[in-house]
């Protein structure tokens, strides 16, 4: 039993660590956006602790914005299941790049640039290179917004593989949006339901999400519990 506990944890920080390592824009956790904003050379830090089964992850992603919609973006995860047999660390940057700005044409299109590795004590390393091509609609005057993805992703010792993601917001009381997204790289698959709510309206904002993961037979569910803070 024992045995097959530790193989399921580390079957459980593989998944986890696979898709950890997809990157984000938050709320998201797989997609990216093409929503421009009007502030620049300003951070962001976003943080969030998720919880899969018995495997815990805390991630700290920093993000600067230059002018003209360009925007680099880093990333670092740590992994560690409860009863400490497996750990992992997850590394990404990425660089973006947005081409047109949504508050004026009503939809955004950008290219988005990462590199990753992710490091498990029963895996070894993955070094992950992606490309993705967000597009990004506003939904009228509603404040919503509706995300499309699809792009390429290569690890270390496995063939290329085709990256798409649908997502969506809307806000359903002052303050507060509802969202879901829908992703797939490869045979991995992902969806989560969520709300986010502003403590400070574009300033300060938390967010709750159920989740769902599915990678090479094995399915994880689990909830991420995040924090972000904007225009430092």
């Amino acid at each position: 039993m024992a045995l097959k506990g530790r193989r399921a944890a580390a079957a459980a920080l593989a998944l986890l660590a696979a898709c950890s390592a997809w990157g984000n824009d938050r709320p998201f956790q797989v997609g990216r956006t093409a929503v421009m904003e009007d502030d620049e050379y300003v951070w962001s830090i976003e943080t969030w602790a998720q919880r899969y089964g018995s495997v815990r992850g805390l991630s700290f992603e920093p993000e600067y914005t230059f002018g003209n919609g360009f925007s680099i973006q880093g990333e670092l995860t740590r992994l560690r299941d409860r009863a400490g047999a497996e750990t992992g660390h997850e590394a990404e940057v990425e660089f973006k790049q947005l081409f047109n700005h949504i508050g004026r044409d009503g939809w955004g299109l950008g290219l988005s640039a990462a590199f990753g590795t992710a490091r498990s004590r029963g895996e070894g390393s993955v070094r992950t290179v992606a490309l993705r091509l967000p597009l990004s609609v506003a939904l009228g005057a509603s404040g919503g917004y509706v995300h499309v993805n699809v792009g390429v992703e290569k690890q270390t010792d496995q063939r290329r593989a085709w990256a798409s993601s649908l997502a969506a917001e809307h806000e359903v009381y002052k303050r507060t949006l509802l969202f879901v997204e829908l992703a797939r790289t490869g045979e991995q698959k992902f969806g989560q339901i969520g709300v986010r709510h502003w403590l400070r309206k574009e300033k300060l904002a938390l967010d709750f999400s159920l989740q769902q993961h599915r990678a090479d037979g094995v399915r994880a569910s689990g909830f991420i519990l995040g924090l972000g803070l904007y225009d430092l």
